[in-house]
């Protein structure tokens, strides 16, 4: 099992989860739905997105340990596959929120020139800002029934 000081790594890195997921998901809201603000947020929506990738993944992997060393129960399992589904949104907020940098932000879009008119379709942008608000939203409704069921099963009779 992963541990960090003799504790359980899960533990540990739920909270960075917990904490950070919600902020990145607001940020790519904000980032769609304000214009003025997308300069500000770029760079730190793109590397928030990014670092919640492997950080969601070693939470779970470290989860999974912990599951084992525990007995089954109904919560438990509950939360494991609210775990999974939390790494799958993980994934797909950072792809689409790439997706929306490179097509949104000039100074990240140039480097991807090689798009060429897709890169610059309004259409396209529109869509992936739209795309990028849903899917912050729903990457924040995740980690709140993530964190949620997981409490659950620790504090729940």
């Amino acid at each position: 099992m992963i541990e960090i000081a003799g504790l359980p790594a899960h533990i540990l890195l739920i909270h960075a989860v917990v904490v950070l997921a919600p902020i990145a998901g607001l940020a790519a809201v904000v980032y769609a739905a304000v214009p003025r603000w997308r300069p500000y947020l770029a760079w730190p929506l793109g590397v928030l997105s990014l670092f919640l990738v492997p950080l969601s993944l070693l939470t779970a992997e470290a989860g999974e340990q912990l599951e084992e060393t525990r007995p089954a129960s109904a919560l438990i399992r509950e939360h494991a596959e609210q775990g999974d589904v939390l790494k799958a949104v993980s994934v797909a907020f950072f792809v689409v929120v790439a997706a929306s940098l490179v097509t949104s932000h000039e100074p990240i879009g140039r480097r991807f020139a090689f798009l060429g008119s897709l890169r610059t379709h309004r259409a396209v942008r529109t869509a992936l800002l739209v795309l990028a608000a849903a899917a912050g939203a729903y990457f924040i409704y995740q980690s709140v029934i993530t964190g949620h069921s997981g409490a659950a099963s620790v504090w729940a009779g």
